[in-house]
């Protein structure tokens, strides 16, 4: 497979779990636990991409405000800027993205009007797979 030509959108993993802005941190660890991921995306009322919630996320959240982070909801506990790629870049530009921002997946944006909509995940194991064919 040529990584200076194929787009992330041929071989991201298209399945994006997603909560509101207003999801209670007991509701974003269900999603996490019921769907063995490690990252919520968190939209706004649109669909619109608003930020990203992790299990670092919450961790850090828990060390800050101790109990009262299972009062608190998706938009007071997100990483508003996590990485990302848009889905029409190429391989090459998200491996590169990868080593340089050291992280294993990007979260793959896609425009729709005026607003950036999650529309997949690539991980570092998604290229490694596709470099395989």
């Amino acid at each position: 497979m040529d990584f200076t030509k194929t787009k992330v959108v041929e071989i991201m993993s298209r399945t994006v779990f997603r909560v509101s802005l207003k999801a209670k941190l007991e509701d974003i660890l269900k999603e996490l636990i019921d769907n063995k991921i490690h990252a919520v995306i968190v939209t706004g009322e649109g669909g619109e991409f608003m930020g990203v919630v992790s299990h670092s996320d919450i961790i850090e959240a828990l060390a800050k405000h101790g109990p009262q982070v299972f009062e608190m909801e998706a938009e007071d506990i997100m990483c508003p800027k996590p990485y990302t790629i848009e889905a029409e870049a190429t391989l090459k530009e998200a491996a590169a993205k990868m080593v340089n921002y050291g992280v294993h997946r990007l979260l793959v944006l896609s425009s729709h009007g005026n607003r950036l909509v999650p529309v997949g995940v690539l991980s570092a194991t998604d290229l490694v797979r596709a470099a395989s064919l």
